[in-house]
């Protein structure tokens, strides 16, 4: 019998959006159940680890966004195809997570004037040198005609390269210019079919 899957998650993309990605990649189906924020402080003593996202499978219960994304990614065979390809996947991975960290600190700064220069630093030193990093390992990929970062097929890599950089390309529609690798990545995912049926049907969200 086949298993069920119910991701949990805030109504917006946030860190849950990467297992959407990766269930609209695989084309398999789960129950998508998203929490308000006036619901949260009543839910959250329930969820496994006072935090979302959380995936059930079946009666099994996964906390942690990544977790949740690597377990998907390797169970839909989105991992890469040999060993050396699963550690550049979660080398390109692990550089997203550390600048997403990044924005979301800026993000949910309260003190303007720190917001102001969190986000200046953000933009003129993070941004390009996460830019660079990520340049480097995409050109390293032998296919490089694939369009994709690892190999010659959709890794979850690809998912969430798209999925962290969204909201810099929505802010500046020319920040990849200057890495082709990475842009053309970027713009790989969203022309795949089962993708770009999931990004015109996603509910809309703020964030």
């Amino acid at each position: 019998m086949p298993e069920s899957y119910k991701l949990v998650y805030f109504a917006g993309k946030g860190r849950g959006e990467i297992s959407r990605l990766l269930f609209a990649a695989a084309g398999v189906k789960y129950e998508d159940k998203r929490i308000s924020f006036e619901d949260w402080p009543k839910i959250k003593p329930t969820t496994p680890l006072g935090s979302l996202p959380y995936l059930e499978v079946g009666k099994e219960v996964l906390g942690q966004s990544l977790a949740i994304a690597r377990f998907l990614a390797k169970k839909f065979d989105l991992f890469g195809k040999t060993d050396l390809d699963f550690a550049k996947i979660n080398a390109i991975m692990d550089t997203l997570v550390d600048y997403r960290s990044e924005v979301f600190k800026v993000m949910f700064e309260k003190d303007e004037a720190k917001k102001a220069e969190g986000m200046k630093k953000l933009n003129e030193e993070t941004q390009p040198s996460v830019l660079k990093n990520l340049q480097k390992m995409l050109e390293a990929n032998k296919c490089k005609e694939c369009g994709f970062s690892v190999g010659k097929s959709l890794s979850v890599a690809d998912l969430y390269l798209y999925d962290v950089l969204e909201g810099a390309v929505t802010m500046k529609a020319d920040v990849l210019d200057s890495y082709p690798d990475v842009k053309a990545c970027y713009n790989k995912v969203p022309s795949l079919p089962k993708i770009a049926k999931w990004l015109k049907e996603r509910p809309k969200s703020e964030f």
